[in-house]
């Protein structure tokens, strides 16, 4: 992915409030549904993966690699106490510590989400497509597994194409459903580990609170986050 030197960040036109809900509740629908968060999954444990891999860098731990793998929502739930099988983050830092690293990962798609409510909110759309393409070339070198190298790198080069194709709707309706699915996509994916994660395991080990109180911890800063950004969004 080629990122240019400077980014464009002129306004373009929002979506009035009845698209933008029209947008949200389609995302809403692929989210839902099986066949189709079979494949949004991808992209809700990039997110989750990236939010470990910036906070731990920010934290000036060690980034080892970050791992995405090609299985589906249910296979992530036959192994609860895994860190996830679709997706894992490798940090070298000191026993007893990583809490902040860790607890972030099922925030990072209500994070990345609410950033994008934000620039959209002010009109800023073409930013927060440009905002995409370079989180996710940020991402490229840590990837250790040719798959996670290939989605992230594909879903870059879209963006890109998109923002090439100079069309201020389509342009518009990507960023609007970019922040909504990640917004609705990490209440999905808290949901769907409800029956425990590795990272809310090892959040049980540094605190010594119990497993589940991280998962509504998570539960509800993500749908709190939802309703946040419905308020900028429309």
């Amino acid at each position: 992915m080629t990122v240019a030197a400077s980014v464009p960040v002129q306004a373009v036109s929002k979506l009035p409030a009845q698209a933008a809900v029209l947008v949200g509740l389609i995302s809403l629908g692929l989210v839902v549904l099986p066949a189709f968060w079979a494949l949004l999954n991808h992209f809700t444990r990039i997110a989750h993966e990236g939010a470990h891999a910036m906070v731990g860098s920010v934290l000036d731990t060690r980034v080892t690699g970050v791992y995405l793998y090609r299985k589906t929502p249910a296979e992530d739930r036959q192994t609860p106490d895994d860190d996830g099988p679709s997706g894992k983050t490798f940090i070298r830092d000191e026993p007893g510590t990583g809490f902040a690293w860790r607890v972030v990962g099922y925030f990072g798609p209500s994070g990345f989400g609410l950033a994008a409510a934000a620039l959209i909110k002010h009109g800023l759309i073409l930013l927060v497509l440009w905002m995409g393409v370079v989180l996710l070339a940020i991402l490229l070198p840590s990837l250790r597994t040719v798959f996670g190298f290939a989605l992230v790198f594909g879903i870059g080069f879209v963006l890109v194409s998109i923002i090439r194709s100079r069309n201020p709707e389509v342009e518009s309706v990507t960023a609007y459903g970019l922040s909504w699915l990640l917004l609705l996509s990490a209440v999905r994916g808290v949901w769907d580990r409800r029956d425990g994660s590795g990272d809310a395991k090892k959040l049980r080990e540094i605190t010594g609170l119990p497993r589940g109180l991280w998962y509504y911890v998570w539960l509800i800063g993500t749908v709190a986050a939802v309703a946040w950004g419905y308020t900028m969004l429309v």
